[in-house]
Parts: C-alpha cells; structure tokens; sequence
C-alpha cells in the first residue's frame, strides 16, 4: 500500500518498546503524547504499521497459541480500514473460531465505526474521554479481568487490559477516516484516494424517500427515516457503505470489490445483485433477495455464539430478532420486498401494528392506539399509490376498528 507520508522512528520506537519490553519499563514516556503526535502528523499507516502491533501486547505473549501473530495483525487492520481482499476475510473468519482471538477482535470492532463526519476536535475529544477510560479502567475492567498495574510514587501507571492499545489504535483510525484535509501525495493512487475520500451521508426523514447514485455505478433507494452514509470513492478491493433503515440496492457488477453493507446488527455481503434490507432500530434486521446471491452475517448479542453466514437466493428472505438472537429463512416475494421503491404498499398477514408503523413512516403521521385490540389484527393487502385515508378506509372495513386522521396524528381505537 502506497503512502507518501514518512513515520518518524521515534513513534515506532516508543510503541515497539512498550510492546516488546513488557509495557512497563515503558509506557511513562506517555503513550497519548506519542498517539497524539501521530494525529497531528496525519499519516494513517502509522495506524497500520505500528499502533496496531501494539495489539500484540495481550494476543500473544501466550506461547501456546499457534498462529502467526503477524498475520492476524496484519488481518485485523485491513479488516477494520476496509481493504481486505475476499481471501484475507475467509482466512480471518477462520482465525477468529479461536475463542481468545475473537473475543478480542469484537472488543476491538466496538471502537470502529462508520465516519460520521465530525470533525478532529470532535474526535481527539472522543481520543481522549477512551485514554481516560483506558487509564481509570473505566468501562473494561467489566469486560476483561486483567490485573491493574498498581501505583508507584512520581510514575502513572495504566492498566494491563487486553484490548487498551486496540481501542486507541481504533479511534487512531477513525480520526485519520474522518480528516478531508490529509496531504496530497507526490504519486496519488487509487488507495490513496480512498484514503482521503470523503464520506457523504444522506438522512431521510418520515414521508422522505430518495434514489442516490454511487461512484461505481450502483443505485440505492433509501427509504423513509433511514440513514446511509458512503464514500465518494470506493477502495481498489471493496466497496463498504453503512446503512440504517431501509435501503433497495442494485449493485454494479465487481468481480475483483465486493460490496458489503455494515447494519448495527450484522453484515450483507455481494458482488453484484439486488436486494432490499430492512434494519430499522428496535425491529428485526430482514434480508431478501430479488436477483443474484447475498450473504448476511448476523452480529449475535451473545458473543460467545460462532459466527454464521447464511446465503440468500432470489425470493428468499432471512429475518434475525437479535434481542433473542434467533434467525429464520424462509420464501418471500422479492418483488413485493422492494414494492415501496415503486410506491406500493404490500402487507401480508401483517398485525395492524406494523401496518401503522409503516404508515407512520410513509405519510409522516403520529399513530396513536386508543385501545390495545386493533394493535393485534392481523391483514393481507396491496396499495398502489393510494392516499392515506383511501388506506385506511379498506383496512378497517376488513376488521372493523375506527380511526381518525388529524394533521399530525392517526388515532385507532375500537
């Protein structure tokens, strides 16, 4: 990977003695000065080459272990900076059936996420509130039961935690991610234009939908009150976007970059197909398949669960409840899925609940049950362009309840 930014030894030199002298001989020359040198210098593989070794410090010191440390360092940061070849994936989902390997990657993916485009004030802000936390034990002790380094006169200690040196080299990431303003290089490649890419996000309120074209070629149809957020300019080897919401995706065709939608609660992986995906928060994450071949790679809340992948084919839908971490696949329409890109409204033995929800969304009306009855019936329809009162007036003559709509509000009651 091409660079152009030169790393002064010294940053090298501080981490690899914490890392390899044991951390404590060493870590007083101040570790944040060090990270915070390195921010300011804005060379990203300063993140890929020497803060992420210090990952190393809890991976490995286990002689037992027998897998090549550097590989799975190496993995892990091009997993997390979104330049892992398809290969490089499977060979780390692999590693990561080790039990000690995954817990600690999870732990490390808890501090990468999608640039949200704050700015560097925001986020060295954030660096520190995490150094902070790494320095009390705030918020880790819970997670791993290491032993703190206890106190000494004149000398601040940190807390030999696991994963301290993977959330800072996390947040190290995510800082350079987020920059737009990072020095040309001499030669730019196309990583480099990856690197300083900037991230768009596109946010859509209740009653709101919009068609949004990517760099590649493919086109999105985002949904009312979803979110997706995406790159100017994909990488040489992925394509990665973050969706929540409801999103419809017609994928360009990439042999050599697949593309992969990160949700809050798992994964969907393709190399050119289309598919609708539903993740709204506090509702199950669906997947369906209108053309092509998807995988979906739930995010399970019990940790200790391997991780699945399950392949999706046209006119097949995976639904996963995380809250009880339960999925089930089964037959569905990929048409009628993706129908409200063509503004039809499909319902099938939906409870009038859900139907309300969706309305809500559509037509941006406050629902309100007056009586919990209504809440449970349970409908089949299709609407094709219909206004909201057309709706509801052939719903309520199928189960009888009575409704009223107000400029704000949709009132259902008995």
């Amino acid at each position: 990977m091409a660079c152009g930014i030169k790393i002064p030894g010294a940053y090298y030199q501080k981490v690899k003695g914490w890392v390899r002298g044991g951390g404590e001989n060493n870590i007083g020359t101040g570790l944040d000065g060090v990270i915070f040198s390195a921010l300011r210098g804005g060379g990203i593989f300063f993140y890929f080459l020497y803060v992420i070794p210090a990952f190393r410090l809890s991976l490995y010191y286990n002689s037992t272990m027998m897998i090549n440390e550097e590989q799975f360092i190496e993995l892990v940061a091009r997993k997390l900076a979104g330049q892992a070849t398809p290969a490089e994936l499977t060979e780390l989902e692999e590693l990561l059936q080790q039990e000690d390997l995954k817990e600690r990657y999870q732990f490390l993916q808890q501090y990468f996420s999608a640039p949200e485009g704050q700015s560097s004030a925001d986020t060295e802000q954030a660096l520190e509130k995490t150094l902070d936390r790494i320095r009390t034990g705030d918020g880790l002790s819970s997670a791993y039961n290491s032993e703190m380094w206890q106190e000494s006169p004149g000398r601040r200690r940190w807390p030999l935690y696991t994963a301290a040196a993977a959330a800072v080299a996390a947040l190290i990431a995510v800082f350079l991610y987020t920059r737009h303003d990072l020095p040309a290089t001499s030669a730019p490649t196309a990583q480099a234009v990856q690197d300083t890419a900037q991230w768009l996000n596109r946010q859509n309120g209740k009653a709101t939908r919009a068609v949004i074209e990517l760099a590649d070629g493919s086109k999105i149809w985002l949904n009312a009150e979803s979110r997706l957020s995406y790159p100017e300019v994909f990488s040489r080897t992925s394509r990665e976007v973050y969706l929540s919401g409801e999103a419809f995706f017609e994928v360009a065709k990439d042999q050599e970059r697949p593309f992969i939608v990160h949700l809050a609660k798992g994964t969907v992986q393709v190399l050119g197909t289309s598919f609708n995906v539903r993740a709204y928060d506090n509702e199950p994450v669906q997947t369906s398949v209108t053309t092509g071949k998807v995988a979906f790679i739930p995010k399970y809340e019990n940790s200790n669960q391997p991780p699945d992948t399950f392949y999706i084919t046209p006119d097949q839908k995976v639904t996963y409840r995380h809250t009880a971490d339960d999925i089930v696949k089964e037959n569905t329409s990929g048409q009628d899925d993706k129908a409200w890109t063509e503004g039809r409204l499909v319902f099938r033995d939906a409870s009038l609940e859900d139907i309300c929800r969706e309305l809500e969304r559509t037509f941006g009306k406050k629902v309100i049950f007056e009586s919990e009855g209504p809440r449970y019936f349970r409908m089949t329809g299709s609407f094709q362009n219909n206004n909201l009162q057309d709706i509801l007036y052939y719903l309520a003559k199928s189960r009888q309840f009575r409704y009223k709509v107000t400029d704000s509000t949709l009132l259902i009651g008995e």
